[in-house]
């Protein structure tokens, strides 16, 4: 089993409800590590993305720690690492403060690393990790699964202060027609039904839309609430909710989505059953939110 993740590494600084602050990788890294602690020797990862000058000995350190990541398809560029900022008011309510360097990956690169992949992971964890056209270029190359974490298509370019804003997508359709797995948090469904804050009918009509348009599964993450997911059976939408993991410590819910994606596309690997996926990701996004960065992989 292979899995490709595209994406973007960013050099993450946390500053917690807590007032702690904690400097990490973040972005597509959530999404590696998970996927190398379930699948294990039984799988291998190829993280498909730019990796700046200033990180060119760094990042690919900190993946050789983990055995089950292929690096053969990083790209070097010139440009330096992405550098994004968190201010966490809440576990929910964040401030983004973002320094964005590098550039798209562009599709000559992708297209060669494609043919081996049994799923593709792609996460927007900087907004600009690929075009619009490369996406439309890799559904029409690869026709294996592809998950697409909508994550921060959502956002605004930064601002003067590089503060980013939630913003509609208004052409969301042309970034995500006949991608299989769609996946955004509830706060980011805004994005695409036009709305001030989410609504069911809302989700119900965007869900729609896509499904009518080649996706098999729309998955909205709401937290600590758990998990909706949106698919057609013969005659109508079905709307499933999936049941939270309960915590009684919840440290800091950055990357929790990257390890639900992450966790999901795993447990469909192993066993194809995506109810049980979707439970399986709830559980193991819960479990990130105990710890903050990425001590616990690092130090197992």
């Amino acid at each position: 089993m292979k899995v490709g993740v595209i994406g973007t590494a960013n050099k993450d600084k946390l500053v917690l409800p807590s007032g702690a602050v904690v400097k990490a990788w973040g972005g597509i890294v959530y999404n590696l590590l998970t996927l190398n602690h379930y699948l294990g020797h039984k799988g291998a990862i190829k993280p498909i993305c730019c990796v700046g000058a200033d990180c060119r000995e760094t990042f690919p350190a900190l993946l050789r720690k983990f055995t089950s990541i292929d690096q053969n398809a990083l790209h070097h560029v010139a440009q330096r690492q992405n550098r994004v900022i968190l201010k966490c008011h809440s576990h929910e309510d964040k401030e983004e403060t973002a320094d964005l360097s590098l550039p798209p990956v562009p599709f000559d690169h992708i297209a060669k690393h494609l043919d081996d992949l049994d799923f593709l992971i792609v996460n927007f964890s900087s907004g600009r990790d690929i075009t619009q056209e490369t996406l439309r270029k890799i559904r029409r190359a690869y026709l294996k699964p592809i998950l697409v974490d909508v994550h921060s298509l959502t956002l605004s370019d930064p601002d003067a202060r590089n503060q980013r804003r939630l913003r509609g997508l208004h052409d969301w359709q042309d970034w995500l027609e006949g991608i299989e797995y769609v996946q955004l948090s509830w706060n980011e469904c805004t994005s695409l039904t036009g709305e001030t804050s989410t609504s069911i009918s809302g989700l119900v009509k965007a869900a729609d839309w896509l499904l009518e348009h080649g996706t098999l599964g729309v998955i909205v993450t709401r937290g600590e609430a758990g998990a909706l997911y949106f698919h057609n059976d013969d005659q109508c939408i079905l709307k499933e909710e999936i049941e939270p993991f309960p915590l009684h410590t919840v440290i800091d819910s950055t990357g929790c989505g990257d390890v639900f994606s992450a966790a999901f596309v795993s447990y469909m690997l192993m066993t194809g059953k995506t109810m049980k996926a979707l439970n399986f990701a709830v559980k193991a996004s819960a479990l990130k939110a105990t710890f903050s960065g990425l001590g616990p992989w690092l130090n197992g």
